[in-house]
This record gives C-alpha cells, structure tokens and sequence, in this order.
C-alpha cells in the first residue's frame, strides 16, 4: 500500500501484470489441450490394439 502527502493509504495497482498473467493462462490452457487430444488419442489407439488382439485370440 501507498500513502499520499496526507497519509491517505492507496492500493498499488496490480493491473498491469493481469494482462501478462491472462496472457500465460491462456498458453496454458491451449497446451494443455493438445495434451489432452494427445492423451486421447493413445488411449483410442490402445482400445483398438485390444480389440483386435482379443479379435485375433478368438480366431
């Protein structure tokens, strides 16, 4: 907190990193949705491996 020539206290203004921490947030938000398509797309990859394994053993 600041105070002015009468001792009135002021908030410092944290606005100026909100812009540069929305900014980042945002950056982590759309990689952490590539990992996620990622992520899903091992596991589908997985689910048919398993399918035609179990396909195979019944052959």
């Amino acid at each position: 907190m600041n105070h002015d020539d009468n001792g009135n206290r002021h908030e410092v203004s944290v606005m100026t990193d909100e812009p540069l921490e929305l900014e980042h947030c945002k950056q982590q938000i759309a990689r952490l949705k590539e990992l996620v398509i990622r992520l899903s797309e091992i596991a589908l990859r997985n689910v048919v491996r398993a399918a035609e394994d179990r396909k195979s053993e019944r052959a």
